[in-house]
């Protein structure tokens, strides 16, 4: 990775402390990550239509990874800038092999995470 890739903007979030199942039950955080882990949201091309969203953060089990998790899960959304290397590697990863679209570190990208905020917090 080049010196761009140092650090990027990139909207971050909280898994929500706890939730209700389908079933009635209380459940805490989700399957994958515990409640209040840090997670970065993959939302460039994601739109309020779609009821998931890819997030990278840390599993329960310690390791970094990209998992698919309900919306309903997700709070406190905000912008940030990424400067986690593993998290940048996945992205970076991410972008190369899988052809996604993240944000980079220009003004526009600055810009385009502060919309997606916005945007999150009128659904």
């Amino acid at each position: 990775m080049g010196e761009r890739d140092n650090w990027r903007f990139g909207v971050v979030a909280n898994i929500c402390e706890s939730h209700v199942d389908e079933h009635g039950e209380i459940r805490y955080g989700s399957k994958a990550f515990s409640p209040g882990t840090k997670v970065y949201l993959a939302g460039k091309s994601w739109s309020s239509e779609h009821t998931e969203i890819y997030v990278i953060g840390r599993n329960r089990h310690g390791r970094i990874v990209l998992e698919m998790i309900p919306v309903e899960f997700i709070e406190n959304v905000r912008t940030k800038k990424i400067f986690k290397p593993h998290v940048l590697k996945i992205i970076h990863y991410l972008e190369i092999a899988d052809g996604w679209i993240w944000w980079g570190n220009t003004d526009d990208d600055r810009i385009d995470t502060q919309e997606f905020v916005a945007k999150w917090h009128e659904k």
